[in-house]
């Protein structure tokens, strides 16, 4: 983990006020996870394509609960069904193959230290794809926090080197806003690709932990009058 602070754009005002904007950054790896699971089979008879995908969506619970501590964090959608078409260059025109169902299951992984182990687990079903990781960490608020206040830090030595620079004294601040909320924060995370497994190309090897860092950056508007 580490912070920088960002060189701030700056304007004087025509009020007798310097203004200018600060630039906090901090940034961390992620050390969770919301994964996106989905189960899908094409069958002849509709019967058949939601056995398999109830079936296969009951070994993957079995194995997420493994990895959670609290099963809220399980979120699982209805089975959706629907026909399905392919293009036959014979007939040239679509034709029927057969039934398709499928289901998503979304949960949190709190520990990313284990996704090798989940992902080794999660591949030796019958699962379509590991539809979406998006990475983030549990303390985002705390993180945008400590940028906000290097923000202002920057936006104070900023106003004070150009107060030298242009031999003025800077008074009492009067305006002090941020643009940024530490609650977004919490949404804030890079996402990996997708990963189909339906030919298990990938010999049941695990997906690491992405080691993107997470940014966080705030900006402040300040205004300091000049005495």
């Amino acid at each position: 983990m580490f912070s920088s602070i960002v060189f701030s754009q700056n304007a004087i005002n025509d009020d007798s006020t310097i203004s200018v904007v600060g630039v906090g950054t901090k940034s961390t790896f992620p050390n969770a996870a919301h994964i996106t699971i989905a189960v899908r089979f094409v069958k002849p008879a509709l019967r058949d394509a939601m056995n398999e995908t109830q079936k296969t969506s009951k070994d993957v619970l079995t194995i997420i609960k493994k990895y959670v501590s609290d099963t809220t964090d399980i979120k699982v959608s209805l089975i959706y069904t629907d026909k399905e078409f392919k293009y036959d260059n014979a007939q040239k025109k679509e034709v029927f193959v057969g039934f398709e169902s499928n289901q998503k299951i979304i949960f949190t992984l709190k520990d990313i230290k284990r996704m090798q182990d989940f992902t080794e687990e999660i591949l030796k079903t019958k699962i379509y794809e590991i539809e979406k990781v998006a990475y983030f960490h549990t303390e985002a608020a705390t993180f945008m926090k400590q940028a906000q206040e290097l923000a202002v830090a920057d936006a104070i030595e900023t106003t004070e080197r150009l107060a030298r620079a242009a031999k003025l004294k800077v008074g009492k601040i009067t305006y002090l806003k941020s643009t940024n909320s530490p609650v977004n924060a919490i949404n804030m995370s890079v996402n990996s690709g997708n990963l189909q497994t339906y030919n298990k190309s990938m010999g049941g090897e695990g997906v690491s932990a992405s080691g993107q860092l997470l940014n966080y950056t705030a900006n402040v508007n300040m205004n300091t009058k000049i005495d």
